[in-house]
């Protein structure tokens, strides 16, 4: 019975001294996406240098800066649905601290533009960044995807390591081409 009372103090001593954010669960990071379409990011076509959406994230009352880097289709096979229905896709996403408006950049094809702004050259404003891959319906323009936070910085460094799921709409050109994709962006 002493063995048992001491180990029970001795666990409740353990669980006292731990921070009381280390034992409660974060809430959800959730904000609010306004994407611009570069549109001469067909004439590169998918790679990691120049952005394919450019716009702003917020997140709490305060807006930043957000890019997507399309690299790949993230497809589960090698060919796409019959009806073409589906478009699949794979990114890099960066959320930056910044008053910098990174809309007026676009459109622009020129690596060179956006070179600064790539997560792996660690530009100083790099809020959070990591990789998802998703898929829009191409019959109703809702988009979703799913990824992770891969490195996260100042108060948002909590967030490192966690899941991130992104949804919303594509809004089309007339024309037909995309332009932009308001939408919901969280952190679990």
């Amino acid at each position: 019975m002493k063995v048992k009372a001491s180990s029970l103090l001795l666990l409740v001593f353990t669980l006292a001294l731990l921070p009381a954010g280390f034992t409660q669960a974060k809430k959800p990071l959730i904000g609010t996406m306004d994407l611009e379409f570069n549109v001469d990011w067909f004439l590169v076509g998918p790679q990691k240098a120049v952005p394919d959406w450019v716009g702003t994230i917020a997140i709490d009352g305060e807006t930043y800066g957000m890019l997507f880097f399309a690299f790949g289709s993230g497809k589960p096979f090698t060919a796409d649905p019959p009806g073409g229905s589906v478009h699949f896709f794979e990114e890099i996403w960066a959320i930056y601290d910044t008053d910098f408006d990174l809309t007026s950049l676009i459109p622009s094809s020129s690596a060179t533009d956006w070179e600064y702004w790539l997560p792996s050259n660690h530009p100083e404003e790099l809020a959070l960044w990591g990789y998802d891959n998703g898929q829009t319906n191409l019959v109703n323009s809702n988009y979703h995807m799913t990824g992770n936070v891969e490195e996260a910085f100042g108060d948002f460094s909590i967030w490192e390591g966690r899941n991130v799921y992104m949804s919303g709409e594509i809004i089309w050109y007339e024309t037909g081409g995309p332009h932009f994709a308001p939408g919901t962006f969280r952190i679990n």
